[in-house]
């Protein structure tokens, strides 16, 4: 679950429905939820909730990386965590 402003989001990746017990009920539960008073458009642009959802992203894989135990010889060069492509010069 992740919260947005006021908006509470949870994503869920639901695979086919050929030979997995219990999607077509998964299925008929988010048409359901499609119809139950949710507006279809979102108050705000595309590029808002895009950048809302990087900059949480970041935010947690950063909160990984510092208190992780592993990759610290790496943590040493490199302590911020970025979506910027890094170019190493020899």
């Amino acid at each position: 679950m992740t919260l947005i402003g006021n908006a509470r989001i949870r994503f869920g990746w639901v695979k086919s429905h050929i030979g997995i017990k219990g999607n077509k009920i998964a299925d008929t539960l988010a048409k359901e939820a499609t119809t139950d008073g949710i507006p279809a458009s979102l108050p705000f642009p595309k590029s808002y909730l895009k950048n809302q959802l990087l900059q949480l992203s970041l935010s947690r894989w950063q909160a990984e990386w510092d208190n992780d135990e592993t990759g610290r010889s790496v943590y040493s060069i490199i302590t911020k965590i970025s979506n910027k492509q890094l170019h190493w010069s020899r």
